[in-house]
């Protein structure tokens, strides 16, 4: 007996900054039909979804309602999953960008894009505008600063 063909299908990723909207709605219908539709084909599919749950938006809106911005994130993003379920969406996997297992495999991706980026380094292939720097100028490259933008960590 031969294995099933895989099929990986995902979605954008819904922005917490409020409830979804109809483009978000849209979407999950579209991949969800697909995803149904691969696996009457006898394919081997994992469909996955989720929410974006990181930006200054998203800070905001959490003070205009008082709470924390993880509790904002977590009110909306479990609102999300309430009704891609209530919609019986048959998603594999519902990933959130504060799950400890996605930032952890985001750091891993990011230290090896940052360590072949290092590597290749040139200023005509960064220069994608005038503030921006070459990792390799930077005092430390593990910490990105883009001009107007507070300071943080990529790892």
């Amino acid at each position: 007996m031969s294995e099933k063909p895989k099929y990986y299908i995902t979605t954008a990723i819904a922005y917490t900054s409020g409830k979804p909207h109809i483009g978000n709605t849209y979407e999950i219908v579209l991949a969800d039909a697909i995803a149904r539709y691969k696996r009457s084909q006898g394919y081997d599919v994992f469909f996955q979804t989720g929410t974006d749950e990181h930006g200054q938006k998203i800070e905001l809106k959490a003070e205009e309602a008082g709470i924390t911005p993880k509790e904002f994130v977590d009110n909306v993003s479990t609102e999300i999953k309430r009704i891609w379920d209530l919609m019986d969406t048959s998603y594999d996997k519902f990933i959130r960008t504060t799950d400890e297992d996605h930032e952890k495999q985001v750091k891993k991706i990011f230290k090896k894009m940052y360590a072949k980026s290092v590597r290749n380094c040139s200023r005509s292939r960064y220069s994608l505008s005038s503030n921006y720097r070459c990792p390799l100028d930077l005092p430390d490259p593990l910490r990105c600063n883009p001009p107007g933008i507070p300071e943080f960590f990529l790892f």
